[in-house]
Parts: structure tokens; C-alpha cells; sequence
């Protein structure tokens, strides 16, 4: 286990990370390195460069799951390379690696390379159960935000990452996960983004809610590969109705999405919109709009916006059910 950051600050500072208390519940959750800093350029860089240029004994000790953290990043990327910076402190800025052809179990070595983008959405659903544990109403924004009190609270960027060296020919996954945790209203980038902290009113602990996103993710992800990569298929191990998390991913996504079920302008990589009505994701992830012809089309990729209400919120929308 590895953390750039020890500290010895009171507990009740939460400016900085705990350390030994992360790394404690990271080695419980199955993470194998843990790489924590004050401050640095961008966890999903640093974890990006040892994948592609790092040694293959770096490489080895990263194992099947492993983290970079930090609560101030300087120049931290989003989704269409958008800028993510914040002040130090006020964000929670975190990088999963994801490796499953380092994993001990051969359900994960043999899970499809196909099912790895799924991992934005096992991302996003463990963020929202954290904030849902705060008592904040979170949701899914497709494709990759969460949303509270009709703002963004978190965005989520995954890579494909190529290796080297000796594991050269696999590819592994970055989860870039960026939640705004005690981000003032003074602080925020635009009127549509929201905090933890304003959601709560309340000072947040960013290491317990570091903590908690990397046992629920862990958690989360080791159903999907027992499930095989199938985002339709229920964990086997958890198979009571009564558990939200015994039903399939795909179920779980469209029981969490705020999307489905709103009005949507869909920006296309060519520079073209669709409006129409989000109704329902497919079993590659895709979102279903039906347009103003009524044609219904799937869509893997684009900016999608809420049409929203004249306060410029994503609305009060009700989860799909």
C-alpha cells in the first residue's frame, strides 16, 4: 500500500485526507495501492502515466483495484476536456483503476472488454448512494453526472488505458470521479452546480466520504463481474427482491436516472441537436429519445441538456420507476 500524503492533522480538519483511516478500509474493499496527495496535477494523469509508462513492478503493485486521491487538483480534466478545477478543499477529487485481467478471480479476468464502459455507471450509482446516506435527493444525469436539488454535485470521466511492459496488449480503466464535497455558493463555477455541503448544510468529512466510495465501488463492481459483464443479469449472490441492489445494473441505472422521462436536447459529436423525451436506457447504455416524429433512436454519445425550468435548475424531476 502507498499514500504520498501522511498527515498528522486533527481529525477534525477536513481539509486534508486521513491517510491511515483510507487506507485502512481501502485494503478491506480489495484495493491494493493507495495513492493519496495534498495537491497535484490530476489523479487520472498520474494514474495514466504509470499504466503507459511505468515500470512493470509499479504496474504489479496497482493490482486488480487501486486509487489516487486528492482534495486539490490544478488541472483536473471532465468530459470533452472541459476544464475541472476547484479551490483546495472543496472538492474530492478521486481516480479507481480498475484492472481485471490482474484480478486473482477468473470471473474478473474473463470479464468482456465490451462491459468496461459500464464502470461510469457503477461510478455513478455508488456516488449517489453516498449523498442519498446524507440524506440528499441524488440522481443520474446521463451520462455521467450526479444531480441533487436540481444542480450538479459530481461529474464522472472513464478512460481506456493501454499498458506496457510486461502486461502490454491489456487495457485497463481510469474512473475519474470528481465530487464537489464543501464547495461554498461563493465557489461554485456556474448556478447549476451544488455541493454535498450545501445539500446538507453541513461541514462534510471528505475522507469518510472518500472511504465509502471506495467500499461501495468495490462492492458494486464485484457484482457486475460476478454477473459476468451482463448489465442485465442480477448479482447471483444477492438474489432477494427486496434488496434495491439484487436487481441487474441496468435496472438499478434506470431506477436512479433523473433523465429518463424528461425533455432533452441532445448535442451530437457533429454539431447536431435532437430534442425529444428520454424514455429509456438499452442494455449497451444507451439512452432511448423519442423525437418530435415520434421515432424513438438510441444514442451512445453526446452532451444532453435538461430543458429546464426558468430558474435554469435540471428541474424537479421523479426517478423512473
Amino acid at each position: 500500500m502507498q499514500a504520498m500524503a501522511e498527515n498528522m492533522h486533527n481529525e477534525s480538519d477536513h481539509s486534508v485526507l486521513d491517510a491511515p483511516r483510507i487506507r485502512t478500509v481501502a485494503l478491506d474493499a480489495g484495493y491494493s495501492s493507495v495513492n493519496l496527495y495534498d495537491e497535484v496535477d490530476s489523479t487520472t494523469t498520474r494514474a495514466r502515466e504509470l499504466l503507459m509508462d511505468g515500470t512493470d513492478p509499479e504496474r504489479e503493485q496497482l493490482g486488480e483495484l487501486s486509487v489516487y486521491a486528492s482534495l486539490y487538483q490544478s488541472a483536473g480534466r471532465g468530459r470533452l476536456a472541459r476544464a475541472w478545477t476547484a479551490p483546495p478543499g472543496a472538492c474530492l477529487a478521486a481516480s479507481i483503476v480498475v484492472r481485471p485481467h490482474a484480478s486473482a478471480d477468473p470471473l474478473a479476468r474473463e470479464l468482456p472488454e465490451g462491459s468496461y464502459h459500464w464502470m461510469t455507471l457503477i461510478a455513478g450509482l455508488s456516488v449517489v448512494d453516498i449523498w442519498r446516506s446524507y440524506g440528499v435527493d441524488a440522481a443520474l444525469k446521463w451520462p455521467n453526472d450526479v444531480i441533487a436539488q436540481g444542480a450538479k454535485g459530481c461529474g464522472i470521466l472513464a478512460q481506456l488505458v493501454p499498458e506496457s511492459g510486461s502486461t502490454e496488449g491489456q487495457r485497463s480503466i481510469i474512473v475519474g470521479i470528481g465530487q464537489n464535497t464543501n464547495m461554498s455558493a461563493e465557489q461554485l463555477p456556474v448556478p447549476t452546480a451544488t455541493s454535498l455541503s450545501l445539500c446538507t448544510g453541513q461541514v462534510i468529512d471528505s475522507s469518510e466520504v472518500l472511504a465509502r466510495l471506495l467500499g461501495i465501488f468495490a462492492r458494486r463492481y464485484r457484482a457486475f463481474v460476478r454477473a459476468g459483464g451482463d448489465p442485465e443479469r442480477p448479482d447471483p449472490l444477492n438474489p432477494d427482491p427486496l434488496n434495491p441492489q439484487s436487481i441487474s445494473l441496468l435496472d438499478q441505472a434506470r431506477a436512479s436516472t433523473a433523465t429518463l422521462g424528461a425533455s432533452v436536447r441532445m448535442s451530437l459529436p457533429d454539431g447536431s441537436t435532437v430534442d425529444g423525451i428520454a424514455e429509456d436506457l438499452d442494455a449497451q447504455g444507451r439512452i432511448l429519445i423519442r423525437r418530435e416524429d415520434g421515432t424513438i433512436e438510441p444514442y451512445a454519445v453526446g452532451d444532453i441538456e435538461h430543458l429546464r425550468p426558468a430558474n435554469g435548475s435540471y428541474g424537479d424531476f421523479q426517478q423512473a420507476h
